[in-house]
């Protein structure tokens, strides 16, 4: 396992790039933003609440143990988890979440990020490689009965971008017959169900997906918009269509082993929603790189599987 992971340490996190649209009513705008290499959540994260009183569990005494939350992260997702070239640190929502969940546990915002591919989250959780997973991280009913989640945090929807000079899609019925990168697991069952008709290319990277996609070895690539978008947003060669689907809810992955920790989290997620922190940590990354207003963050327990 271990040859498949590399290890970052992420303390206060700055800046983020382009994405998410059509999820929060708006509009990306172009990479050429200034903001896109100058944005930074660490205001939000120092404003972020610290757990008190919280109940002794096994994994809030080993996360207390360590001095540090590990969790399973991305450093090539656009505005959920990219590694900053100017700075070195990672950026983005999702890091965002992790660090306000560790100053939460801990009193400061330590995270160590493992960064490994889609069909190894469960794997990495189960052996506690990782404390928790927050990773554009799909809740499933068939993740779940390996992992327990806490959440949904953010509810994308699924999307297909093509090359820019590649086929027009509109729909996702579109797609039938046509060669589809995918990532394993819920983006590979999402289009399995909306269309049986398109021949799933599986790859485990987002990045070997894009690339797929660029040196037109298949047609299109769907995955969840959080993760489109951004992609699209920042690589002329990729262009984002209108056709979207379902819903993919993001949620914090946990052992399923220690209930009482994950009701700690759940709190945490009510916590941040109720006393601004989650609004903060949005229009720190996300609000300058989109139009409208931040959406609502979704109610933890709301969807199966959390």
């Amino acid at each position: 396992m271990s040859a498949l992971l590399s290890r970052r340490t992420a303390l206060l996190a700055a800046g983020t790039v382009p994405l998410l649209a059509s999820c929060s009513g708006g509009t990306t705008r172009t990479a050429g933003n200034p903001a896109y290499a100058t944005l930074d959540q660490s205001d939000a994260v120092a404003r972020g609440p610290v757990g008190a009183d919280l109940p002794e569990t096994p994994t809030l005494r080993r996360i207390r143990g360590q001095g540090v939350l590990r969790q399973s992260g991305s450093v090539t997702t656009p505005g959920f988890g990219m590694m900053n070239p100017a700075t070195g640190k990672i950026t983005g929502f999702d890091i965002g979440i992790a660090q306000l969940l560790a100053k939460y546990l801990l009193g400061t915002p330590e995270v160590d990020t493992i960064t490994g591919g889609a069909d190894t989250r469960e794997a990495i959780l189960q052996n506690r490689s990782v404390d928790v997973a927050v990773c554009t991280y799909t809740i499933s009913k068939s993740r779940a009965r390996l992992v327990s989640f806490a959440g949904p945090y953010y509810v994308a929807r699924s999307g297909v971008v093509v090359g820019a000079d590649g086929p027009q899609i509109t729909a996702v019925r579109d797609l039938a017959g046509k060669d589809v990168a995918v990532q394993p697991g819920a983006a590979q069952e999402a289009l399995r169900k909306a269309c049986p008709q398109a021949r799933a290319v599986v790859f485990e990277e987002s990045s070997q997906c894009a690339a797929a996609v660029r040196q037109g070895r298949v047609q299109a690539w769907s995955a969840n918009t959080a993760i489109l978008l951004g992609k699209a947003a920042v690589d002329a060669r990729l262009r984002m269509t209108p056709a979207t689907y379902g819903s993919s809810p993001f949620g914090i992955g946990l052992p399923k082993d220690d209930p009482a920790f994950k009701q700690i989290v759940v709190e945490f997620l009510r916590r941040i929603a109720a006393d601004g922190s989650w609004r903060r940590l949005w229009e720190q990354t996300v609000g300058p790189l989109v139009s409208g207003p931040a959406p609502e963050p979704p109610a933890p327990g709301s969807v199966p599987g959390s």
